[in-house]
């Protein structure tokens, strides 16, 4: 059990500097964890270790995204209100596009996360949905090899 306290507290700082910079793989990360856990429960505790951390850093870029002041291009502000004039007419594709983003990737949950911020989607809403995906992302990447290794 111990050993797994420390590991929760080396991976949580990776997760979070695998969501703010998108050289450092998160799925690697996920993955030199597996051969190290003795248990599924332990393997589950540190898909939980990093959601929590990619959610973290996500959701620093939500918020400096939400924030951001400055002279940006009219182009891009034109771009930036008519995404959100159609993601208030229907709010279930921002939720689509947040959830098939945090779990697959597709379009990049980097990018996704800092146009939910500067498009307004509510914060409960986005870490909600990021953290399902996530928690399905990383699960996924985990248990298969998990499984695989072990035997079903």
């Amino acid at each position: 059990m111990t050993d797994l306290w420390w590991m929760a507290g080396a991976y949580y700082p990776l997760a979070v500097m695998s969501a703010l910079l998108p050289w450092v793989n998160g799925e690697l990360i996920m993955l030199s964890a597996v051969p190290l856990v003795k248990t599924p429960l332990g393997l589950g505790a540190l898909v939980v270790v990093l959601t929590a951390g990619q959610m973290t850093g996500k959701t620093v870029m939500f918020w400096m995204a939400r924030k951001a002041k400055g002279p940006r291009a009219a182009r891009l502000e034109s771009l930036v209100e008519r995404w959100r004039v159609h993601l208030q007419r229907r709010p279930r594709a921002a939720v689509g596009v947040m959830l098939l983003s945090s779990v697959f990737g597709l379009p990049p949950f980097y990018l996704v996360s800092m146009a939910a911020g500067a498009l307004g989607v509510a914060f409960g809403r986005f870490v909600a949905i990021g953290s399902l995906g996530r928690l399905i992302h990383f699960g996924t990447i985990a248990f298969v090899p998990h499984l695989t290794w072990r035997g079903l």
